[in-house]
């Protein structure tokens, strides 16, 4: 399915954030459609909901369709060149991946933080390595040495 509504652009809804997408790569046309709401919907899975990192996968991802393509020429007066279309997404993509790392998470300031539901579902992971740190100055936790040896 394609969607798309200008009048819903954000990064506060599931809505929001795949309008804004669709925005930033240009797939805003309904006649000339790019991707479907289904792949921007996994881009933002794959990239914590970024819309730009998202905008980013997807210009790679049409890059891509059109690197599928050879030049082609029709009765040597009209040319199509996908390889200007393919840099096109390819330079997009750089660009928006710049844009995802400069503004974090969406269109305000990320301060970071520790996710305790992440945190308690990586504990409980089968497959997680076992933990290597020993505390503070290389001593196992829970024990403490200062400057006289104690």
């Amino acid at each position: 399915m394609w969607t798309y509504d200008p009048e819903v652009l954000g990064v506060d809804t599931a809505d929001e954030r795949r309008n804004s997408v669709r925005f930033l790569v240009g797939d805003t046309d309904t006649s000339d459609q790019q991707v479907q709401d289904e792949e921007i919907v996994f881009a933002l899975g794959q990239t914590a909901q970024n819309i730009y990192f998202a905008g980013s996968m997807i210009a790679e991802g049409i890059q891509a369709k059109f690197a599928r393509f050879a030049t082609s020429e029709v009765d040597r007066t009209l040319r199509v060149r996908y390889s200007d279309l393919q840099e096109h997404y390819r330079a997009l993509s750089q660009d928006l991946r710049a844009k995802g790392v400069k503004w974090g998470s969406g269109l305000g300031v990320s301060a970071g933080g520790i996710n305790l539901l992440q945190m308690a579902n990586a504990r409980k992971n089968p497959l997680r390595p076992p933990a290597t740190y020993k505390g503070e100055f290389g001593y196992p936790k829970g024990q403490y040495r200062d400057d006289q040896g104690h």
